[in-house]
């Protein structure tokens, strides 16, 4: 540790009545920012290597204020998955958005006090308090991380390969066999099916999850001549598939006794336990694209009616159904 040069006790005398207000984008795949209140205290001063030197770093602990329902949401997620106190190093992935915009924040601040060096996080300590979050906004919004994670791996393989057979996370992540999600009590794994044809018009997307062998099945078939073009589809294509599957555990870890599979196509899509992860689906799906539930519901149907042998009578009445529990 450094030798203190500057006056750390009156500075966060300062801290002690200042809040910050952070902006960040929560996600990348999402197009807004979205304010945090932020306190902050100093620790002390340690060498860092920057571009390949190393440089006297001012430390500090971050403090996560409850601020509003967006940002409380999803803190108390984070809060869920990295505990309410997270130690940083160099290499820690938690809060990292959140620090990178506070560490530059803070660097800049700290020169109205004469300190002219970088700034950087050692801890985060995450004071947002579950009484103040509507527990089905949690439940949602842990659903949308998981998505998310999941989706990440997936087209991290299909961009690099594909064709193939593929067991997810243990084909990217020597160190993991299983995803283990607070939330969701079993953990899982994928097992992604990639194939080229050019019977489809430009790729087809199916999914299933096997809770006896606590596995999604993920099937793409993607036509050969798009390339990667259809990436972005895909992706919105999968926002709605997996999200679809997680309900389903969901179902399955909240004791849901699920009756026979009826072959008639409108029996199986109007049964109460699909009804539900349908809607989950749309919904993470119209959130994500930026379109109204019934527009998202009606594309799918769309696209999917000759697949299941589907009528227009038959699809009317499923997604009247869809609405009515939404």
């Amino acid at each position: 540790m450094n030798e203190i040069d500057f006056p750390i006790e009156r500075i966060n005398k300062f801290f002690d009545g200042h809040v910050f207000e952070v902006y960040t984008q929560p996600t990348h795949d999402q197009d807004f920012t979205m304010p945090t209140n932020i306190k902050v205290k100093l620790t002390g001063v340690k060498e860092y290597l920057s571009v390949g030197e190393k440089t006297p770093h001012i430390q500090y602990i971050m403090y996560i204020l409850p601020t509003n329902k967006k940002s409380d949401t999803l803190n108390k997620i984070y809060s869920d998955i990295y505990g309410k106190e997270a130690d940083i190093n160099t290499t820690s992935t938690e809060y990292a958005n959140l620090r990178w915009v506070m560490d530059r924040k803070l660097s800049e601040f700290l020169r109205y006090f004469a300190v002219n060096k970088p700034a950087i996080c050692t801890k985060v300590i995450n004071n947002v308090n579950n009484d103040q979050i509507n527990e089905s906004l949690l439940i949602e919004g842990k659903f949308d991380y998981i998505t998310r994670e999941l989706i990440k791996d997936i087209i991290k393989i299909y961009k690099s390969q594909r064709t193939g057979e593929f067991q997810l996370p243990e084909d990217l992540y020597s160190d993991r066999e299983l995803y283990i999600f607070k939330g969701i009590e079993n953990p899982f794994s994928i097992g992604l099916d990639l194939s080229v044809s050019e019977d489809v018009e430009d790729f087809d997307i199916d999914a299933d999850y096997y809770r006896d062998e606590d596995l999604i099945l993920v099937t793409i078939i993607s036509n050969p001549n798009p390339g990667y073009n259809n990436i972005q589809k895909i992706i919105g294509e999968l926002n709605e598939t997996i999200r679809h599957e997680l309900e389903h555990i969901r179902q399955y870890e909240q004791g849901y006794k699920f009756p026979k599979e009826p072959k008639n196509p409108v029996k199986y899509y109007t049964q109460q336990h699909e009804l539900e992860a349908q809607l989950a689906g749309f919904k993470r799906r119209s959130k994500q694209e930026g379109k109204d539930l019934e527009t998202v519901i009606r594309d799918w149907f769309k696209r999917n009616q000759n697949k299941h042998g589907l009528e227009s009578k038959q699809i009317e009445k499923i997604i009247q159904q869809i609405i009515q529990n939404s």
